[in-house]
């Protein structure tokens, strides 16, 4: 095989400068592996939920009632667009498990037909027989977590009913992906999991034989959904229907979009921040080669190579090393794609996941890497072009110090080695700025990562340590009257308890609407508390309604405003309140009141739905006994669980997330800080020798590379704090919604740790270039024609 001169010249070229080719091609692939990665787990996500539900029947909507007759189903059936209507109860119960202390809450949820909505895959053993009475099937998490299969027994108690029962399957349901317990901000699957029952066995054990509790309904392609649900509320509302609700409502398919959306977050902001500078990088390199080669090209083009030709073999090399980042970004990216596909797999209650091939995705990585490339060397190509053969032979004119900056610098006293570091920043004005927004993007990708661990301690810190200071929340099956604080406050262990009342309700300001539990607190509450975003305790008016900043931000309200409620329970009355306060909260939408004008506003009086209470750690296991033996007991969160349950979940998903980050910053900065430092020692090479020459030793001709070095990485820091604080506040603006909101908090120690991990990989790079100044050929160096 014959291999062409020019192409012969472009391998000689990869030999000789594989270390600043390697460095751009890790920085491509950084790029291509985040494109890959990000879209690619998008699309496994998103191609692995819609299949699920599709194969499995997802309901469109869901609507809870107090007990509603069988007959009412064939009146929703005939509504418009409503293509099944399936009539389901779905109840809660408590699982009593021996050697744990805080009660276990349990979802009893009638089992699904085999052509119904929301089938169940079932992982191990069989599902029960229609009419039995005491077979069950449980959900796979709370099964794993207790150790339980098919065959073994638990004890229920439902509607204060205690039952043994025996598991005859584990399974998996769409509408329970992601499995969030009554009042919990994240899953917790050894306190919360699902068991599926036959319907007989549920009507007898809650008192609904010919009724039900909860509705789910498929929709045909293209109804308003928005018309199906004014339907179905106006039909269930005289049995204490609480409004029906979409997918977008529903708690499993909203944290999963959720993540959809951080996941297309992340695609928007890495891979064109490593693109950009991979594209810098090439232009840095490419125009170096250039000038170092102008004679070969003169020869080149004297010879009869036309200019085409010639900078078609400068475009071939970039080409391949823009080749060589993208087979090693689609072998990384699918490595880290399959490790996310594992995390979700564990994070989320799918049967499968896959991470396929899509050769889409890597098409479009392929591209526009290629296009990123070949434009960072477009500028030198012009160069190549133009470039006349005369002109080209004869050695560049020497650098002109004395205009310009040059000239400001005489005015300055510096030692002469600073004034060449000086001198040679300032000369090539552009190619200092690329290595120092470069390495700046190191430093904002670090920023924009780490700032997420102060946010969640601050979230922490005001959810559980300044708002809801609660040691447990006690949640009645049904509003009770006042009287039932005084049997909370004679339990064992209980120091202090305090009442609340949750309403669910429809708040509606002008064209926007949200849907949401309306909470009446005690106007002396010092429990649970309700904050200002100066994080000071609100006192509950008298006649008004305290909103959180995210309701505020979605009705578009301010102080002073009026909104009407319509509430969904009891007596559904509708009343228009004025807003009285803007709240400080993070998690979900909040609307709270006073609990005596909320028990007026509702017509119901003085009702409770549970109280917050203080705990006496030593007779705690004592509190959780008799919490679990109270007939009213509906369900008990228990905030140290909670705040353990958030901190390990994200602590893991956030561990791995950073430690990413962390290697592509450090690659950036390897790739930014090698190729700058090996241009200015090519450019440079001369000087140096002459100075080891004139006696300077090996460490004082290093130092002014490491100087150049030092000033790069030093003015990169402040600019890439400020760019990672702009990264920060996008991407918290892009994760924020009705389920949640991150705190943005950026401390010192943030940027100082993105700033000392980025000068250690400078570091690394130095180290490497420290060992070329060495070996200089003193000799050969000063023969140069330059």
């Amino acid at each position: 095989m014959v291999i062409s001169p020019l192409r012969r010249k472009s391998l000689r070229d990869l030999r000789r400068l594989w270390g600043q080719a390697l460095a751009i091609a890790l920085v491509l692939a950084a790029g291509v592996a985040t494109l890959i990665l990000g879209n690619g787990a998008h699309q496994a996500l998103s191609d692995t939920r819609d299949r699920y539900y599709a194969d499995y029947n997802f309901s469109n909507l869901f609507s809870d009632v107090v007990r509603a007759p069988l007959s009412l189903v064939q009146d929703i059936r005939a509504i418009e667009g409503v293509l099944q209507a399936e009539p389901r109860i779905v109840k809660l119960g408590r699982h009593e498990i021996e050697g744990m202390r805080e009660p276990a809450s349990l979802l009893m949820v009638s089992l699904p037909k085999p052509d119904g909505q929301n089938r169940l895959h079932l992982r191990e053993g069989r599902l029960p027989e229609p009419d039995a009475s005491t077979e069950i099937v449980v959900s796979q998490d709370f099964a794993s977590a207790h150790g339980i299969r098919p065959g073994s027994r638990l004890t229920v108690v439902m509607n204060g009913n205690r039952r043994d029962l025996q598991v005859l399957g584990i399974a998996l349901s769409p509408e329970y992906i992601y499995a969030l317990g009554p009042g919990e901000m994240m899953p917790d699957p050894r306190r919360f999991g699902v068991v599926w029952m036959p319907r007989p066995a549920l009507e007898q054990a809650f008192d609904l034989k010919g009724a039900f509790s909860n509705l789910v309904l498929r929709l045909a392609p293209g109804v308003s959904e928005a018309k199906v649900i004014a339907a179905v509320d106006r039909l269930t509302a005289p049995y204490g229907g609480g409004g029906a609700t979409g997918r977008a409502e529903q708690t499993s398919h909203a944290f999963l979009d959720a993540e959809l959306m951080q996941l297309g977050a992340m695609v928007k902001v890495l891979p064109p921040i490593f693109l950009l500078v991979a594209a810098m990088l090439v232009h840095m390199t490419l125009s170096r080669l250039i000038t170092l080669e102008r004679e070969q090209i003169g020869l080149l083009k004297a010879l009869g190579y036309m200019p085409r030709q010639i900078a078609q073999h400068y475009l071939e090399f970039v080409l391949i090393i823009a080749f060589a980042g993208i087979l090693i970004g689609f072998v990384t990216g699918a490595w880290l794609g399959a490790g996310l596909a594992r995390l979700y797999a564990k994070f989320f209650s799918f049967p499968f996941l896959d991470f396929g091939t899509d050769f889409r995705v890597y098409g479009l990585a392929a591209l526009v890497t290629t296009i990123a490339a070949a434009g960072g060397a477009l500028q030198s190509l012009r160069a190549v072009l133009s470039l006349p053969p005369a002109v080209a032979m004869a050695p560049p004119a020497p650098a002109d110090y004395q205009s310009g900056a040059g000239r400001l610098l005489r005015s300055v006293r510096l030692r002469q080695t600073k004034r060449m570091v000086a001198r040679h920043l300032l000369h090539w004005p552009f190619r200092t700025l690329s290595s120092v927004l470069g390495t700046a993007m190191a430093v904002a990708i670090l920023v924009a990562s780490l700032w997420s661990f102060g946010s969640i301690d601050h979230m922490i810190n005001v959810t559980f340590q300044l708002a809801d200071r609660q040691d447990a929340k006690m949640v009645f099956i049904s509003p009770e009257p006042p009287a039932a604080l005084a049997d909370i406050r004679h339990m064992p262990g209980v120091m202090a308890a305090e009442a609340f009342r949750i309403v669910p309700a429809k708040l509606t300001h002008g064209t926007f609407s949200k849907r949401l539990a309306v909470e009446g607190r005690p106007d002396d509450a010092r429990i649970s508390r309700v904050l200002s975003p100066e994080l000071d305790p609100m006192p509950m008016p008298e006649a008004g309604l305290i909103v959180s900043e995210a309701l505020a931000n979605a009705l578009q309200l301010r102080t002073g405003d009026r909104v009407t409620v319509e509430f969904l329970e009891g007596r559904r009355a509708t009343i228009e309140l004025p807003v009285s306060g803007i709240s400080l909260g993070y998690v979900g939408l909040s609307a709270a009141m006073d609990l005596k004008s909320l028990g007026r506003a509702t017509g119901e009086g003085p009702l409770i739905s549970g109280a917050n209470i203080l705990l006496d750690e030593a007779e705690a296991t004592a509190f959780y006994a008799a919490a679990a033996a109270a007939p009213k007991t509906g369900f008990l969160n228990v905030t140290a669980q909670t705040v353990a349950r958030f901190r390990a979940t994200l602590a893991e998903n956030i561990v791995v997330m950073v430690t990413v980050y962390v290697a592509l910053a450090a690659i950036i900065s390897l790739g930014v800080v090698y190729n700058f430092s090996r241009i200015a020692l090519s450019e440079q090479g001369r000087e140096l020798a002459s100075l080891r020459v004139l006696g300077f030793t090996r460490a004082e001709v290093s130092a002014v590379i490491f100087s150049e070095l030092a000033i790069v990485v030093l003015l990169a820091q402040p600019l890439g704090w400020l760019i990672g604080y702009g990264i920060g506040r996008a991407m918290v603006a892009a994760f924020s919604s009705d389920l949640y909101r991150v705190p943005f908090v950026m401390g010192r120690e943030v940027y100082g740790t993105a700033s000392l991990i980025v000068i250690a990989a400078s570091l690394l790079s130095a180290l490497a270039i420290r060992g070329r100044i060495e070996r200089l050929d003193l000799i050969a160096v000063l023969k140069t024609r330059e």
